[in-house]
């Protein structure tokens, strides 16, 4: 019985550490603010919005301020299903989705004719 309560203490001691760590470091891409690491990451936790198949990107990143081009793999990624999936709302052929917070203000905006995909950031 002893035995049973030490591994189960040592499990769950295991379960909370990773726990927390992963929390940890889910925190630290959120508040990432350069093009160098956890790019693609950080504005995936920032905006909610999925970022695909990629074929190229493009990025910028000065005074709190983040401006990020991609352009989506078509051959990888139904265009029609990537939009509904990211509630994107459609407005003069672009599809949108944006929003201001505590943390931030952000506005992605997806052009299917072309397939790229903008992101600017303003972190608070």
């Amino acid at each position: 019985m002893k035995k049973i309560g030490i591994v189960l203490t040592i499990s769950i001691g295991i379960i909370v550490i990773l726990y927390f760590g992963l929390h940890l470091f889910s925190r630290m891409i959120y508040n990432t603010q350069s093009c160098e690491r956890f790019n693609i990451d950080n504005i995936e936790l920032r905006t909610g919005v999925n970022i695909p198949e990629i074929k190229s990107y493009d990025c910028e990143c000065t005074n709190n301020k983040k401006f990020s081009k991609f352009i989506i793999d078509t051959d990888k990624v139904d265009l029609d299903d990537y939009v509904t999936r990211n509630n994107f709302t459609l407005k003069n052929d672009v599809y949108l989705k944006e929003e201001d917070n505590k943390d931030g203000t952000y506005k992605v905006a997806f052009d299917k004719t072309t397939a790229e995909l903008t992101v600017n950031l303003t972190y608070k």
